[in-house]
């Protein structure tokens, strides 16, 4: 049986899993910018804007402690970013995987996709 590898590029530490699986997520769903972030608001791997991962990551831990997924507008840094959260849990700790840009339909199916991907790399 012949299995052909999807992959096009093999990571060789978990954090440059992450970002590979960011990256494709932005560059399939025409994404600016993605991040996971730990509870404290510090992204552990980004793709695009790194400015926009940053801010966003910061703000949306404020939000994140109260409700599981959001979608809209987050304000900061002179900018104004049309971003979607979910909140995933690894090993005990609750992690934020966010969107950043692009349409909402396109958000939303990145973001499941990324929240997917992190789960499966962070288990690994």
């Amino acid at each position: 049986m012949f299995i052909t590898e999807r992959r096009k590029r093999r990571a060789t530490t978990t954090v440059e899993a992450l970002r590979y699986q960011l990256a494709q997520c932005c560059e399939d769903g025409r994404i600016e910018a993605m991040v996971v972030a730990d509870g404290d608001g510090l992204p552990l791997a980004s793709s695009g804007d790194t400015f926009a991962c940053d801010e966003v990551a910061a703000r949306m831990v404020i939000v994140g402690q109260r409700i599981k997924e959001f979608s809209g507008t987050v304000l900061g840094g002179g900018s104004a970013w049309q971003v979607q959260m979910m909140k995933v849990e690894v090993d005990g700790a609750e992690l934020l995987v966010c969107a950043v840009g692009g349409t909402a339909e396109a958000r939303n199916r990145q973001i499941s996709r990324g929240a997917e991907g992190a789960l499966r790399i962070l288990a690994a």
